[in-house]
């Protein structure tokens, strides 16, 4: 194992950026400092120099690719296109970097690690929501509290269409998938032409605001 010396500010890069590696791979309760030491091919008082404790290198590791995640949204703002096509576009590029650095599992995962880490990835979500709404709705009028509830809404909708692109057998299913979660996220159900005899009670509401009678309407 090698602890040549590095400068503290390099050596700390370094460590991070492995770190996060091992945790995307393994996540937080199946990775110890004995496997991020070995990685980055130092010893654990070294890495213990750096970081007092594995939930605190666990944090700064969120902090640091949310930032890349937070770019990522912020990117959406610089295309060209109607409401439709800037959804279509997050939704990729979020796929992208998904695929990239598998980041999104130091947010979504069911682990429970502390308090802290809670609040942590609970702020870096709420941030990302409101970035995200703030990009794909600027021609909307919403509230700080709106623009957090869509925007969690949107990066959930996110997520499950990279696992469904992640489960797609070719460019074909990719783009099918991508046009039909568009669709949603823009138009939500009445994206979605009514039967003209729908099988439920009540009535279907179109996408044009008319509305088609159910079974017993």
């Amino acid at each position: 194992m090698s602890t040549s010396r590095m400068p503290r500010a390099q050596r700390r890069t370094q460590l991070l950026e492995l770190a996060t590696s091992v945790f995307t791979q393994k996540g937080f309760q199946a990775t110890s400092m004995d496997d991020i030491a070995a990685a980055a091919g130092v010893t654990k008082p070294v890495l213990y120099q750096h970081f007092d404790s594995k939930e605190t290198l666990y944090v700064e590791v969120i902090d640091i690719t949310a930032q890349s995640l937070l770019e990522g949204v912020r990117e959406i703002e610089a295309v060209e296109s109607d409401t439709a096509g800037r959804v279509r576009h997050g939704l990729e590029r979020f796929y992208q970097l998904v695929t990239l650095d598998n980041a999104l599992r130091l947010f979504t995962g069911h682990e429970v690690i502390s308090e802290r880490v809670r609040d942590r990835v609970s702020a870096v979500l709420d941030e990302m929501a409101i970035e995200l709404s703030g990009v794909l709705t600027v021609s909307r009028r919403l509230s700080t509290e709106q623009a957090r509830v869509v925007g969690r809404a949107l990066i959930a909708i996110t997520q499950t269409t990279a696992g469904l692109l992640h489960q797609a057998d070719d460019e074909a299913e990719r783009g099918a998938v991508l046009n039909t979660m568009t669709t949603f996220a823009v138009h939500g159900l009445t994206g979605f032409a009514p039967l003209e005899e729908p099988g439920v009670s009540g009535t279907v509401l179109a996408g044009d605001g008319s509305t088609r009678s159910g079974a017993d309407g």
